[in-house]
């Protein structure tokens, strides 16, 4: 879970960057298709660094959508699958999270890696994505990074205009990371993000 300590205030914004809208679908009592609602996306994040919203989450996979249950708690203000979570992954082990990260010009996260299989997709801008082997990957929109437990640190490649990806992101079962007699867990590399904004969990 993100250190509490480090993440800003609630805002509808990080960046420059036009708030973006998603719609939550459902029934209506006679079966038919409509949009649930559309409330703004929430971020949390560090200012000049960027920041995280969670768009959608569930606690389990099968999400369990009879009566709205995984609509009501995602709008819930707390919960493992609230609107309000700061989780890269659900802390239940067991679900999904849908992440919308906006990246200020010139900002970076710390290296960091999560027990998950993410899938982020670069949307705005130019996202760089480092590994901790040295590899540096630049994603213009559409590009995207199957992520697999490995250790890394996202980057705006731009350093005047903001970007943004979106990541999906699953649990995954630990296993032992090759070569280090470790198992896999979650790690923040503290000092590995951009300078003054150490701390940032994007």
């Amino acid at each position: 879970m993100a250190d509490k300590s480090t993440i800003g205030s609630w805002t509808e914004t990080v960046t420059s960057l036009p708030p973006n809208r998603r719609y939550i679908c459902t029934h209506e009592s006679s079966g038919k298709s409509i949009v649930h609602s559309s409330p703004p996306q929430l971020y949390h994040g560090r200012a000049g660094v960027g920041g995280m919203a969670r768009s959608f989450s569930t606690s389990t996979v099968p999400a369990i959508l009879k009566a709205d249950a995984d609509v009501n708690a995602y709008l819930s203000t707390s919960g493992a699958s609230s609107h309000k979570g700061t989780d890269i992954v659900s802390p239940t082990g067991q679900g999904a999270n849908l992440l919308v990260v906006d990246i200020a010009p010139g900002g970076q996260s710390q290296m960091h890696r999560t027990v998950s299989i993410d899938f982020s997709i670069c949307v705005l801008g130019v996202v760089k994505m480092e590994l901790d082997g040295g590899e540096m990957l630049t994603l213009n929109p559409g590009d995207h990074v199957i992520q697999r437990g490995t250790l890394h640190k996202w980057h705006n490649g731009s350093q005047t205009e903001p970007a943004r990806f979106i990541a999906v992101t699953l649990p995954c079962e630990p296993f032992e990371i090759p070569g280090t007699g470790r198992m896999l867990k979650e790690e923040h590399l503290e000092g590995s993000g951009a300078q003054k904004h150490d701390g940032s969990r994007l």
